[in-house]
């Protein structure tokens, strides 16, 4: 929890930088602000603004595309830029998420799908450990994500 007055997350001069072909993409240059507990932060942009980058950087989702990152990112005293994986990976999604604006991104496109829900259930407390043991058999075997009549039959049966 952070300290009393200190607000829920900040965000002090991030930048990310992506190297392509054509060169470094700076998709986020020195953005900072704050959100206290119990209040909203809505962020509008243009497309391309670094909106989506920006919010990916701050869950770390960022990190295995090879992005330079620079600033600070402050969640609850913790800066998550600093976090190793295993730390921030109990943290996403159970104390920090967020809601994509397109369903299509929902899920990240250089991972496979199966490792991620794989990792959703994982990170999830509240799923029981019988039906995450149920679902990544059914989203592993073969390599494929199928049979999710029978994802469903199996974790009912589970209960």
């Amino acid at each position: 929890m952070s300290p009393a007055g200190e607000p829920l997350l900040r965000v002090e001069d991030l930048h990310v930088e992506f190297s392509t072909e054509d060169g470094v993409v700076k998709a986020v240059d020195g953005i900072s602000y704050e959100v206290r507990r119990g209040r909203t932060l809505g962020v509008v942009g243009e497309s391309g603004s670094g909106k989506t980058v920006s919010a990916m950087t701050i869950l770390g989702l960022t990190r295995a595309q090879g992005a330079k990152i620079t600033g600070r990112v402050m969640f609850e005293g913790r800066d998550l830029l600093a976090l190793p994986d295993p730390e921030l990976r109990t943290i996403r999604g159970n104390e920090i998420a967020m809601i994509f604006q397109d369903p299509s991104t929902a899920l990240h496109p250089l991972y496979k799908v199966g490792s991620q829900l794989i990792e959703a259930v994982r990170a999830t407390p509240s799923i029981r450990v019988i039906e995450g043991y149920a679902a990544e058999a059914l989203l592993t075997e073969d390599g494929a994500v199928s049979g999710f009549a029978a994802a469903d039959r199996t974790l009912e049966g589970a209960a």
